[in-house]
This record gives C-alpha cells, structure tokens and sequence, in this order.
C-alpha cells in the first residue's frame, strides 16, 4: 500500500532492493544498509519525501528524491523504515 503525504492511498506493485552502500564520514567508511524500492510510473505520478509505504506489515517512509529511468516507465526510491508509533 502507497500512501501520499496527502492522504491518498493506492496499492502498486513493488520491487525491493536493499544494497550495502558504504558511506564516507572523513577518515571513516562505514556500510550502511539501505531500503530502495521500484515503482511503476504508471501507478505512483511523482514520489514525494514523506510518502509512506507499507510492505508485508513492514511501514517505510521515503526520503531524497525519486529517480525515473530513462524511459519514464519507473520510480526508483530510498526508504527508512518508520519508527513504531
């Protein structure tokens, strides 16, 4: 289930990805594990920060911005899961 900042809700289709990233803070490297998601466009118009997701009971906010492939065809975007509440 997607849900806007403004309420809407919408069920979509979704590919998880959940890569190790390494991230610099100065002198240190750190591996950082990360929640990225595929979205149909033709499902979600325009990701925004501060949409919800929710996956298998599991509640994820996004965050930055969303990236559409070359084609337009499909929303990759970065998520945290949303603290209990």
């Amino acid at each position: 289930m997607y849900t806007t900042q403004a309420g809407g809700s919408l069920n979509v289709r979704v590919i998880t990805k959940a890569p190790d990233t390494v991230q610099d803070f100065g002198q240190t490297h750190l591996v950082v594990d990360t929640q990225r998601f595929e979205l149909m466009a033709s499902e979600v118009k325009q990701p925004r920060d501060g949409d919800r997701l929710v996956l298998g009971g599991v509640r994820y906010v996004l965050h930055g911005e969303a990236l559409i492939d070359r084609d337009g065809l499909v929303w990759t975007v970065s998520a945290s899961i949303w603290p209990e509440g």
